[in-house]
């Protein structure tokens, strides 16, 4: 009866040989990956380190894949450009691709780029972690320990490595960069958007920058800026009272600003009906503008919501909401539903959040919410 054959990536018995000068030498045959059986052999000090050293062989042997060759002696950069690649063709937000992209370039590929997989342990990737969130922040911090999982990932993906040493790592701490002078204001109450309010309607920059109209929908939607600047108005049903949230506007360098036709995720591609006294001011637009956007530029094109940013930080400079940041409305919005007793899983589908736990994200698949929402923000909007 012939003998079976060695799977894939298997090897027989090894074998030693003593050498002149008392070395050891090991054998054994490997079947390769592409099925041929080939003979592999190492030499030691002693027939156990001969045998150690050809253990060690076989195992990098064994990591090495047909096709783009990953081992644990790859340069990290290399598979990081694997990995950057397959990011592009994941269809990722482009923002969301950029940032990985610019971490990689900005506070990783110095410092672990030239190292080969094998050298990336726990204790060595969090060294590095730690060094970035001291010198850039604890954001730049969390944006490089994706990266860096992304890419340990692919190397355990394709055998180099057995776990990821990235996921070993607990929790970064907090930031150890010095704070700016600056503020960054990122919640605000109800009464403080109303007194908000109420001094932008009284101030030439928040005339000028159109930015009352822009914060009394945002206060209503809780939408992410870019969301609210792509929103046109065969979008808008001012009779139904809703909004379709479909995009997104960003800016890419050689492009310039366009609507990416989706949000930062599935969930926020997204129809919600507002209350009546935001429809009110949507639809008092509709009524003064020839322009193609809900909220446009000047100039009747498509706004650049790094701008809006800007507008509404110069404007509320030296004032009790100095660093005011868009995002506060969502915090408000989803305060005021909560306060109202709608569901955590009503108030995602409100502002478009793509988890509030497994459970509800598989068996959830509704784009469109029900009334709750309007009808607790009903009756909160300034008086017009």
């Amino acid at each position: 009866m012939a003998r079976p054959r060695l799977p894939v990536g298997t090897h027989g018995e090894i074998r030693c040989y003593p050498m002149p000068g008392g070395k050891w030498r090991a054998i054994t045959n490997y079947r390769d990956y592409d099925g041929v059986l080939r003979p592999v052999e190492r030499v030691g000090t002693s027939e156990t380190n001969a045998k150690n050293n050809l253990r060690v062989a076989l195992r990098d042997r064994a990591r090495a894949v047909v096709g783009e060759e990953v081992t644990d002696r790859t340069r990290v950069a290399a598979v990081a450009d694997m990995w950057l690649r397959e990011l592009d063709e994941s269809g990722k937000a482009l923002r969301t691709r950029r940032t990985y992209r610019e971490s990689w370039n900005r506070d990783l590929v110095q410092a672990v780029g030239e190292l080969t997989v094998r050298e990336i342990t726990v204790a060595t990737a969090e060294r590095v972690l730690r060094a970035i969130r001291d010198r850039a922040g604890l954001g730049s911090a969390k944006h490089a320990k994706v990266v860096l999982t992304g890419v340990m990932g692919l190397a355990v993906r394709y055998g180099a490595l057995d776990t990821n040493p990235v996921r070993e790592i607990g929790a970064l701490g907090t930031s150890k960069k010095p704070r700016e002078a600056s503020k960054k204001l990122t919640e605000i109450t109800w009464d403080e958007y109303l007194r908000l309010r109420a001094f932008l309607v009284d101030s030439p920059v928040g005339e000028r920058a159109d930015l009352v109209d822009l914060v009394d929908v945002l206060a209503a939607t809780g939408a992410r800026i870019g969301e609210l600047l792509a929103l046109d108005w065969s979008r808008v049903d001012v009779e139904a009272r809703t909004l379709r949230l479909e995009g997104t506007v960003i800016r890419e360098a050689g492009v310039g600003l366009f609507v990416q036709a989706h949000t930062k995720s599935a969930a926020g591609m997204r129809t919600i009906k507002v209350p009546g006294w935001a429809a009110r001011v949507i639809g008092k637009r509709l009524t003064d503008t020839s322009a193609e956007w809900v909220f446009a530029s000047a100039a009747g094109s498509l706004r650049d919501p790094d701008n809006t940013r800007k507008s509404l930080r110069r404007a509320l400079a030296g004032t009790d909401w100095e660093g005011l940041h868009p995002h506060a409305f969502r915090h408000l919005v989803a305060t005021r539903l909560d306060e109202a007793g709608l569901s955590a899983r009503e108030i995602a589908d409100y502002l478009g959040h793509a988890q509030v736990s497994m459970t509800q994200d598989v068996y959830m698949n509704r784009r469109t919410v029900g009334r709750a929402a309007a009808d607790a923000l009903e009756g909160l909007g300034p008086e017009k």
